[in-house]
Parts: C-alpha cells; structure tokens; sequence
C-alpha cells in the first residue's frame, strides 16, 4: 500500500494576488483526489478573473463526475459561453487519482504533458495529436489516459511559466526532469516550492506559473 503527498506552487506575476494560472487538489472520496492545473493566455491581474470562472467550474464539475474528458467538456461551456468572440484561450489537466488502483486518470485541454519520474528514469506523459485547448470550440472532446503509478512515481504538473521563462520550452523540459532529480531523494520537503525554487531561483520570467506535485511513499501500518 502506498500514500500520496500532494503539494502545490503558484506564482502570479507583476507582483499580482493572482493571474492566470491555478492548480487545485479536491478530494473526492476516501480512495480519489481530483488534481487539476490550467494557464488562461495572458498573465497577471488582466485574466484573473477568466481564470476563476474556469477553475470553478471545473471544481464544480468534479462533483458531478470523475470522468476527466466530461470535467473538461463542461469547463469549456463556461470559457466558450462568456468569453467567446474575445480570443480568449484556456489549457488545462484534470486528472483522479485512485488511492486503492493506484492509477492516474487524466485528460489534457492543450496543455504542457505531465512529468512522471521514478528513481531510474523520466517520461512526459504526452499524447499526440494533442487535444485541444477549452475556449475554442463549443463543444470539447478530449481523450482520457490511465496511468499505472510505480510506488516510488512522482508526477509534476506545471504551467508554460516554468518551463518557458527563458522562451525555450526544450530546454524548459530539461530543466523541470532535471530539478524533480535533484529534489526526488529529499521526501520530506515541500516538493512543488523545491521544484520551483531550483528552475526559477535566476530568472522569475514575466508570466503566471505553478506547479502541483503528487508523490507516492509507503503507508503507515
């Protein structure tokens, strides 16, 4: 059996209270956690308040279903009924995790792919052709993927603010596996913060960024 340690970053810019970006953990059950992460275009106080409107619709969703795909399909109403005709984009994860399968069903809206680390090796979990970002179309089919999550599995989730502060979202990706390496063997930190601090402790760049950690470790008997 295994327990899972969840822990989040966000970081708004220009100093904003919040922008853009969000990531939240909800629980669902006993046995699932809902896990989302999603980038509104643009940054800072400007957008704020589009994003609120999707991530809380998106929280409401996750009441009503666990199927990641339907949770989107529902968000993008809300992005495309009041925000239509205003070239506003939204990506977003939503992913459940099953504390009792131990598996990580999730669906991606355009977003940058989950990071999935062991201790002998890293693989973005993205799928191609990508599915489309909310706010698009009036109606959103994304695909849903389940992952078996190893007991020693940690899985980042993180917005295009940290892995393209530099506008180099190669390197970004490079970076990000090779700060989960640095931070994987330290399970008693704040993983999300530690991630953050080891990509972004030379240059903050101009966007929202966040990053949500999930960590599986061995249950207390």
């Amino acid at each position: 059996m295994t327990d899972t340690h969840i822990s989040a970053w966000i970081s708004p810019a220009d100093d904003a209270l919040s922008g853009g970006d969000w990531c939240e953990a909800i629980t669902v059950s006993e046995e699932v956690v809902a896990l989302t992460v999603g980038d509104v275009a643009g940054h800072g106080s400007a957008v704020q308040h589009i994003m609120a409107a999707v991530r809380d619709a998106l929280i409401r969703a996750v009441a009503t279903t666990i199927e990641p795909a339907a949770v989107l399909q529902i968000a993008n109403k809300t992005a495309v009924r009041f925000f239509e005709g205003d070239g506003v984009i939204v990506t977003a994860i939503v992913a459940f995790l099953n504390h009792r399968t131990h598996t990580l069903t999730f669906a991606n809206a355009g977003h940058p792919p989950p990071l999935m680390m062991t201790h002998d090796r890293a693989s973005y979990l993205s799928q191609r052709p990508a599915d489309l970002p909310l706010g698009i179309y009036s109606y959103h089919h994304a695909a849903s993927y389940v992952v078996a999550l190893p007991l020693d599995a940690v899985v980042l989730f993180y917005t295009d603010g940290v892995t393209e502060h530099d506008r180099d979202p190669i390197r970004g990706e490079i970076e990000l596996a090779e700060a989960a390496r640095l931070t994987y063997d330290r399970p008693a930190i704040d993983l999300a913060h530690a991630v953050a601090e080891q990509i972004l402790a030379s240059r903050r760049g101009g966007d929202d960024a966040a990053i949500l950690a999930l960590r599986s470790v061995p249950a207390r008997l």
